[in-house]
């Protein structure tokens, strides 16, 4: 049952939305002749103009160098991740297979891994693909002045070699299970293009216009113009890996305002929307005005995984107990109302979060089974372990730390609607327990990295396992702030875990190692899960074909090669 606060703020969000929705526009059913359907143009809007079309940005924060479908239509790698996060040929006739001639670990802790590219590879030029260019690919991303070579995907690979045309081989640092998965790692480049330009001048390389105007890729379609701060198309490539795409060609135009996307697509002028463009409401008011005519299709995909990390430093943490305590930790999880967050943020189409793995994991069974610990919305656990803790309860029902001092937290948040939609009904949740909070925009008063890793309590963030809260990532003065274990998390069981997971290559053991992390992360409890945000791709009835991915770590490709028109 959802609470009467919870359903009024569904109605005001409904409402407003339904209030940008525009009129249909009345468009004839007769059906277009073949010759024109099969000519027709798709149409995708995007929410910003691409830096670079090339698959791996330089000079681009990883958290911005990620667009999407776009992103995919003029690339291909040697592998793609399918709708539910698992690596599948693309470029390569095969994937490695572990303790073959194609996957060797070596006795220093190193290991190899080779790739057969399919015969008869070329380039949107005509010019063959062959090995080199990934050897060439690898030479630029290493560059460290382009700001990729530290990259997660990247820094484990120690070289690229080519004994012949079609064999690539990668060499790695250190074992790393998800090598097989190297899509996002080693994108080519046309060293017949680029070669001579990077030797002469590597500082004005990232300034090329093949970046941009001039781009060569392998995708399911070719650049063909390009015009900026506005939109590019790109036609069918004929020598594409999976043949000719169905879909003769592509427009993709640039709208970061939500409300004019929804208006265009429900006007016919578009007829897909990339993803992580719409989010929940926007997605009802589409179902909402094809619920009669059935013009379009919405799929609702889960995005990140959010929660509340909790500061961990004794020295920072307000109370202190937040740091020493974890049933203070614990007390504040059954504490927050995360399915009002859920229906709220969300619009009641993201995905509650009993553990930190996604439900639609095909390991997911197996995790739940381990983690007894589960954190559903209960005041009177949550005021049983605070008096545990030594927490008590003023005269006005307000909670006093174990010292006499009033509990106050302080909760932090990054820009934006929903994030913004998340701090107030959390934080209501947690007043009305008896918790005096305070919430702060960050950047609006403190922007370091290192102010935002010594926030006194909660943050607003994407929260993920199983490397982000080992020990060896806690920011700090020596990695001048930016590890990924912010708020200093430290347990030698969790960084054990953690260490063999990733040295771990048996999949099957690896994914109970999973399990065994989770488990220990419910009982620390470094942060609060609370729902995976919900994402919209909409697209026109008339297109066959688009996949709905199924977990975050889904690729952006979609099976995009197999697309048509069925109307």
């Amino acid at each position: 049952m959802k609470s009467p606060m919870v359903l009024s703020l569904i109605a005001v969000c409904l409402t407003f939305m339904a209030g940008c929705a525009p009129a249909m526009t009345t468009r004839s059913d007769e059906p277009a002749p073949v010759a024109a359907r099969q000519a027709r143009t798709l149409v995708l809007v995007s929410g910003a103009e691409l830096p670079s079309y090339a698959a791996k940005k330089l000079l681009v924060s990883a958290s911005t160098s990620r667009a999407g479908i776009a992103d995919s239509l003029m690339n291909a790698n040697l592998v793609f991740l399918d709708e539910r996060g698992l690596p599948r040929p693309y470029l390569t006739e095969a994937l490695p297979e572990l303790n073959t001639s194609t996957w060797q670990l070596w006795p220093d802790g190193t290991m190899e891994t080779t790739y057969l590219l399919r015969p008869n590879l070329t380039w949107h030029d005509g010019q063959p693909l062959t090995a080199e260019d990934f050897v060439f690919a690898q030479r630029v991303y290493a560059t460290p002045e382009y700001g990729v070579a530290e990259s997660v995907d990247f820094r484990l690979i120690q070289g690229v070699s080519a004994p012949d045309p079609r064999s690539v081989v990668i060499r790695w640092k250190a074992l790393n299970p998800n090598a097989g998965a190297v899509s996002l790692a080693l994108p080519p480049l046309p060293r017949h293009i680029l070669a001579r330009a990077y030797q002469e001048d590597p500082g004005t390389f990232i300034g090329l216009q093949y970046w941009t105007s001039e781009y060569v890729g392998l995708g399911p379609w070719k650049l063909e113009r390009r015009e900026p701060g506005s939109s590019f198309e790109a036609g069918a490539f004929d020598g594409f890996v999976f043949g000719r795409p169905k879909i003769d060609r592509v427009r993709v135009l640039y709208q970061p305002d939500m409300n004019t996307v929804v208006a265009t697509i429900l006007a016919g002028e578009a007829h897909l929307t990339d993803q992580a463009l719409l989010h929940g409401y926007d997605g009802i008011t589409l179902e909402q005005a094809w619920a009669s005519n059935q013009k379009g299709v919405v799929l609702w995909a889960s995005d990140i995984g959010k929660g509340w990390e909790i500061q961990m430093r004794p020295e920072s943490a307000v109370p202190t107990q937040l740091a020493s305590d974890r049933r203070v930790r614990q007390a504040l999880a059954f504490a927050v109302d995360k399915s009002g967050l859920h229906e709220v943020v969300t619009a009641g189409r993201g995905v509650l979060r009993e553990v930190w793995s996604h439900p639609n994991s095909d390991y997911y069974d197996t995790v739940a089974r381990a983690v007894p610990d589960r954190y559903a919305y209960d005041p009177r656990r949550a005021e049983q372990l605070l008096q545990e803790a030594g927490f008590t309860r003023g005269g006005d029902g307000g909670w006093l730390t174990p010292s006499g001092g009033r509990f106050a937290l302080h909760h932090t948040y990054l820009t934006g609607t929903h994030n913004e939609r998340d701090a107030t009904i959390g934080m209501d949740s947690l007043r009305r327990f008896g918790i005096e909070t305070s919430t702060e925009v960050f950047g609006t008063q403190r922007t370091s990295r290192e102010e935002r890793a010594k926030m006194p309590a909660t943050f607003n963030g994407s929260i993920t396992l199983p490397d982000k809260y080992h020990t060896r990532e806690a920011a700090g003065t020596e990695n001048r702030w930016v590890g990924g274990n912010r708020y200093g998390f430290s347990h030698p069981e969790m960084d054990r875990l953690t260490d063999a997971y990733e040295t771990t290559m048996g999949r099957s053991d690896r994914i109970q190692l999973l399990a065994q992390l989770e488990r220990v992360a419910m009982e620390q409890m470094p942060a609060i899960i609370t729902y995976y945000n919900s994402v919209v791709v909409a697209h026109s009835a008339a297109l066959k074909g688009v996949v709905n991915n199924l977990v975050p770590e889904a690729g952006d490709e979609r099976l995009m090669w197999t697309w048509e028109w069925v109307s």
